[in-house]
């Protein structure tokens, strides 16, 4: 869901906060939902870049790291053409016990910083990657990895946008 300049997923996954936080941290669980290749420094002012799809690059600096329930990082594209550069925007992870239910986990993603087609573009990326992250935790197949460079996405997403508008 886009709200303003932000980028909203929320969804419950059937692991413990645990294991969805090491989701995110650990480079070798990190690629099985997002990215080919991740290079993380999971500590308040650490690096963190991966490898969306080939030659894209995603990297940013870890803000706050607080296991289990927290993650703060900044975000952005070292393709420049994005004109969304590396730290300009922010992705807040929070990650809750399910109520009672300590073996689920409410996830909640919130990115900032992302205004127009950015936020579009985002919004379709989050929405693909969390629902491979719900896959691996739930055991189940993985959806196809989004395979097109971001910029051809961005344009079949504005040609989707246009077509809804008609």
């Amino acid at each position: 869901m886009i709200d303003g300049d932000a980028v909203v997923h929320e969804l419950v996954l059937p692991v413990p906060v645990d294991q969805v936080f090491d989701m995110f941290v650990d480079p070798r669980q990190l690629v099985r939902w997002i990215g080919i290749s991740a290079d993380l420094q999971a500590r308040a002012g650490g690096r963190f870049r991966f490898e969306v799809v080939p030659g894209q690059f995603c990297e940013g600096r870890y803000v706050v790291v607080e296991r289990p329930g927290r993650l703060v990082f900044t975000w952005g594209w070292t393709d420049l053409s994005f004109r969304l550069p590396p730290g300009s925007s922010r992705v807040e992870i929070t990650l809750t016990p399910c109520g009672d239910d300590a073996s689920r986990t409410r996830l909640r993603l919130v990115h900032t910083g992302l205004a127009g087609d950015l936020g579009v573009l985002h919004d379709d990326g989050w929405s693909r990657f969390l629902a491979r992250l719900d896959a691996v935790t739930a055991g189940k197949d993985l959806p196809d990895y989004p395979a097109e460079q971001p910029g051809t996405r961005l344009g079949a997403l504005r040609g989707q946008r246009r077509e809804g508008d008609r």
